[in-house]
């Protein structure tokens, strides 16, 4: 009768394990990382504990497997994408782009802020004005 027990209590938590995606994937990696440490280990002769790879690799696996428990504790899911950021991103490259178009054409920056005074330049000088129209 212990035995039906048990498999009565394991049904429902296997079945969530089955559905939390996210648990799955970091129990994972977490073997993965912790394979890799083993493999490391046993191929070299220097002791695990000196070996500053292995140490890495253990501690990555260790807390992939945590956040793993973690997640199926909670019922936490994998976090979804937010498309926020990539528009943020796409937006400065757009902006950064259109700045070194306006700075570099002198048609473009008379269409966009109209014809400037004759014989002054941004700063109000027409001494500069002058050169800058002898230097093209």
């Amino acid at each position: 009768m212990a035995v039906t027990d048990a498999a009565s209590r394991l049904g429902p938590i296997a079945e969530r394990l089955l559905e939390n995606q996210y648990a799955q994937e970091n129990l994972r990696t977490g073997v993965e990382s912790l394979r890799a440490a083993y493999r490391r280990a046993s191929k070299r002769r220097v002791k695990p504990s000196q070996d500053r790879k292995v140490r890495e690799q253990v501690r990555r696996g260790a807390a992939s497997i945590a956040e793993a428990g973690r997640a199926f504790q909670s019922g936490r899911q994998k976090p979804k994408r937010r498309p926020g950021r990539i528009v943020l991103v796409v937006t400065g490259v757009a902006i950064a782009g259109a700045a070194a178009a306006v700075a570099s054409s002198e048609e473009l920056r008379a269409k966009l802020f109209g014809h400037p005074q004759e014989g002054l330049d941004a700063g109000g000088s027409a001494e500069a004005a002058s050169a800058w129209g002898e230097d093209r």
